[in-house]
Protein backbone atom coordinates (compact mmCIF):
# COMPACT_ATOMS: atom_id res chain seq x y z
CA UNK A 1 0.00 0.00 0.00
CA UNK A 2 1.44 3.38 -0.93
CA UNK A 3 2.76 5.69 1.76
CA UNK A 4 0.43 8.44 0.51
CA UNK A 5 -2.67 6.28 1.09
CA UNK A 6 -1.38 5.21 4.49
CA UNK A 7 -0.64 8.82 5.52
CA UNK A 8 -4.11 9.98 4.41
CA UNK A 9 -5.73 7.17 6.39
CA UNK A 10 -3.52 7.98 9.37
CA UNK A 11 -4.57 11.64 9.36
CA UNK A 12 -8.24 10.62 9.20
CA UNK A 13 -7.83 7.97 11.87
CA UNK A 14 -6.05 10.12 14.40
CA UNK A 15 -8.82 12.70 14.24
CA UNK A 16 -11.55 10.21 14.94
CA UNK A 17 -10.59 6.74 16.12
CA UNK A 18 -7.10 5.19 15.96
CA UNK A 19 -8.57 1.66 16.11
CA UNK A 20 -10.63 2.33 12.98
CA UNK A 21 -7.50 3.70 11.27
CA UNK A 22 -5.49 0.55 12.02
CA UNK A 23 -8.43 -1.63 10.98
CA UNK A 24 -8.74 0.22 7.67
CA UNK A 25 -5.04 -0.20 6.90
CA UNK A 26 -5.22 -3.95 7.66
CA UNK A 27 -8.30 -4.37 5.46
CA UNK A 28 -6.43 -2.58 2.68
CA UNK A 29 -3.38 -4.80 3.14
CA UNK A 30 -5.59 -7.91 2.95
CA UNK A 31 -7.14 -6.50 -0.23
CA UNK A 32 -3.71 -5.93 -1.70
CA UNK A 33 -2.66 -9.51 -0.87
CA UNK A 34 -5.87 -10.86 -2.45
CA UNK A 35 -5.39 -8.69 -5.56
CA UNK A 36 -1.97 -10.22 -6.01
CA UNK A 37 -3.43 -13.72 -5.63
CA UNK A 38 -5.94 -12.80 -8.35
CA UNK A 39 -3.22 -11.35 -10.57
CA UNK A 40 -5.01 -8.00 -10.89
CA UNK A 41 -3.27 -5.45 -13.11
CA UNK A 42 -1.33 -2.88 -11.07
CA UNK A 43 -3.80 0.00 -11.55
CA UNK A 44 -6.76 -2.22 -10.63
CA UNK A 45 -4.88 -3.55 -7.58
CA UNK A 46 -4.26 0.03 -6.46
CA UNK A 47 -7.93 1.03 -6.85
CA UNK A 48 -9.14 -2.11 -5.08
CA UNK A 49 -6.69 -1.57 -2.21
CA UNK A 50 -7.72 2.08 -1.84
CA UNK A 51 -11.44 1.21 -1.94
CA UNK A 52 -11.04 -1.42 0.78
CA UNK A 53 -8.79 0.87 2.84
CA UNK A 54 -11.45 3.58 2.80
CA UNK A 55 -14.44 1.24 3.32
CA UNK A 56 -15.22 2.82 6.71
CA UNK A 57 -14.54 6.46 5.75
CA UNK A 58 -18.19 7.27 6.49
CA UNK A 59 -17.43 6.73 10.18
CA UNK A 60 -15.78 10.15 10.10
CA UNK A 61 -19.34 11.53 10.08
CA UNK A 62 -20.53 9.29 12.94
CA UNK A 63 -20.15 10.66 16.49
CA UNK A 64 -16.90 9.42 18.03
CA UNK A 65 -18.64 8.36 21.25
CA UNK A 66 -20.62 5.77 19.28
CA UNK A 67 -17.48 4.36 17.65
CA UNK A 68 -15.71 3.80 20.97
CA UNK A 69 -18.69 2.98 23.18
CA UNK A 70 -18.04 -0.07 25.38
CA UNK A 71 -21.65 -0.72 26.38
CA UNK A 72 -24.07 -2.28 23.88
CA UNK A 73 -25.52 0.18 21.40
CA UNK A 74 -29.25 0.87 21.53
CA UNK A 75 -31.32 0.60 18.34
CA UNK A 76 -31.02 4.30 17.47
CA UNK A 77 -27.24 4.17 17.92
CA UNK A 78 -26.98 1.03 15.77
CA UNK A 79 -28.97 2.76 13.03
CA UNK A 80 -26.63 5.76 13.23
CA UNK A 81 -23.57 3.49 12.80
CA UNK A 82 -25.30 1.70 9.90
CA UNK A 83 -25.44 5.02 8.04
CA UNK A 84 -21.66 4.97 7.55
CA UNK A 85 -21.64 3.26 4.12
CA UNK A 86 -23.94 5.93 2.64
CA UNK A 87 -22.04 8.69 4.42
CA UNK A 88 -18.85 7.18 3.02
CA UNK A 89 -20.20 7.36 -0.53
CA UNK A 90 -20.87 11.07 -0.02
CA UNK A 91 -17.31 11.61 1.20
CA UNK A 92 -15.54 9.65 -1.55
CA UNK A 93 -17.56 11.43 -4.22
CA UNK A 94 -16.41 14.73 -2.68
CA UNK A 95 -12.85 13.38 -2.89
CA UNK A 96 -13.39 12.95 -6.62
CA UNK A 97 -13.76 9.19 -6.83
CA UNK A 98 -15.30 8.19 -10.16
CA UNK A 99 -14.69 4.45 -10.48
CA UNK A 100 -18.04 2.73 -9.78
CA UNK A 101 -16.28 -0.36 -8.34
CA UNK A 102 -14.57 1.77 -5.70
CA UNK A 103 -17.75 3.63 -4.76
CA UNK A 104 -19.73 0.36 -4.64
CA UNK A 105 -17.13 -1.15 -2.28
CA UNK A 106 -17.66 1.67 0.23
CA UNK A 107 -21.45 1.49 -0.15
CA UNK A 108 -21.93 -2.28 -0.12
CA UNK A 109 -19.30 -3.76 2.21
CA UNK A 110 -22.01 -4.58 4.80
CA UNK A 111 -24.31 -6.39 2.38
CA UNK A 112 -24.71 -10.09 3.09
CA UNK A 113 -24.84 -12.99 0.64
CA UNK A 114 -28.25 -14.00 2.06
CA UNK A 115 -29.72 -10.50 1.57
CA UNK A 116 -29.94 -9.49 5.24
CA UNK A 117 -27.21 -6.83 5.11
CA UNK A 118 -27.34 -3.07 4.64
CA UNK A 119 -27.82 -0.43 3.30
CA UNK A 120 -29.69 -1.93 0.31
CA UNK A 121 -30.45 -5.54 1.27
CA UNK A 122 -28.58 -6.86 -1.77
CA UNK A 123 -27.97 -10.60 -2.03
CA UNK A 124 -25.75 -13.03 -3.90
CA UNK A 125 -24.33 -11.94 -7.22
CA UNK A 126 -26.14 -8.57 -7.00
CA UNK A 127 -23.56 -7.49 -4.40
CA UNK A 128 -20.66 -5.82 -6.22
CA UNK A 129 -17.64 -8.19 -6.40
CA UNK A 130 -15.14 -5.90 -4.68
CA UNK A 131 -17.62 -5.28 -1.85
CA UNK A 132 -18.05 -9.05 -1.38
CA UNK A 133 -14.30 -9.42 -0.94
CA UNK A 134 -14.04 -6.38 1.32
CA UNK A 135 -16.77 -7.83 3.56
CA UNK A 136 -14.63 -10.92 4.21
CA UNK A 137 -11.48 -8.89 4.97
CA UNK A 138 -13.45 -6.46 7.17
CA UNK A 139 -15.10 -9.24 9.18
CA UNK A 140 -11.92 -11.27 9.57
CA UNK A 141 -10.02 -8.28 10.90
CA UNK A 142 -12.85 -7.30 13.26
CA UNK A 143 -12.82 -10.84 14.69
CA UNK A 144 -9.07 -11.04 15.36
CA UNK A 145 -8.60 -7.55 16.82
CA UNK A 146 -9.60 -6.10 20.16
CA UNK A 147 -12.68 -3.96 19.58
CA UNK A 148 -15.11 -2.42 22.04
CA UNK A 149 -17.89 -4.75 20.88
CA UNK A 150 -16.32 -8.21 20.65
CA UNK A 151 -14.13 -10.88 22.18
CA UNK A 152 -10.93 -11.39 20.22
CA UNK A 153 -10.94 -14.65 18.28
CA UNK A 154 -7.86 -16.66 17.42
CA UNK A 155 -6.93 -16.92 13.75
CA UNK A 156 -8.35 -20.46 13.78
CA UNK A 157 -11.64 -19.38 15.35
CA UNK A 158 -11.97 -16.54 12.83
CA UNK A 159 -11.22 -18.93 9.95
CA UNK A 160 -13.88 -21.32 11.27
CA UNK A 161 -16.40 -18.46 11.44
CA UNK A 162 -15.66 -17.42 7.84
CA UNK A 163 -16.20 -21.01 6.70
CA UNK A 164 -19.41 -21.28 8.74
CA UNK A 165 -20.77 -18.03 7.25
CA UNK A 166 -19.74 -18.88 3.68
CA UNK A 167 -22.93 -18.93 1.63
CA UNK A 168 -24.85 -17.07 4.37
CA UNK A 169 -23.06 -13.84 5.24
CA UNK A 170 -20.25 -14.18 2.70
CA UNK A 171 -19.79 -15.02 -0.96
CA UNK A 172 -18.24 -18.54 -0.97
CA UNK A 173 -15.76 -17.59 -3.72
CA UNK A 174 -14.59 -14.58 -1.67
CA UNK A 175 -14.01 -16.80 1.36
CA UNK A 176 -12.05 -19.23 -0.82
CA UNK A 177 -9.92 -16.38 -2.15
CA UNK A 178 -9.21 -15.20 1.39
CA UNK A 179 -7.89 -18.66 2.26
CA UNK A 180 -5.62 -18.59 -0.80
CA UNK A 181 -3.63 -15.74 0.80
CA UNK A 182 -0.57 -17.28 2.48
CA UNK A 183 -1.18 -17.67 6.21
CA UNK A 184 2.16 -16.02 7.01
CA UNK A 185 1.00 -12.90 5.12
CA UNK A 186 -2.33 -12.84 6.98
CA UNK A 187 -0.52 -13.18 10.32
CA UNK A 188 1.85 -10.33 9.45
CA UNK A 189 -1.09 -8.10 8.48
CA UNK A 190 -2.98 -9.08 11.66
CA UNK A 191 -0.09 -7.71 13.73
CA UNK A 192 -0.16 -4.26 12.09
CA UNK A 193 -1.00 -1.53 14.62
Amino acid sequence: MSNLIRSELHALGLRKDPATFSHSVRVGLLAQAAARQLGMPEDEERMFTVACSFHDIGKLLVPRELLVKRLPLDERERERIREHPLLGVRLVRRLGWRDPRMIATVRSHHERWDGTGYPDGLSGESIPPWARLCAVFDSFDAMVQSRSYNRVKTMGEAADELRKQSGHQFDPASVELFFSIPEIAIEKIRRYR
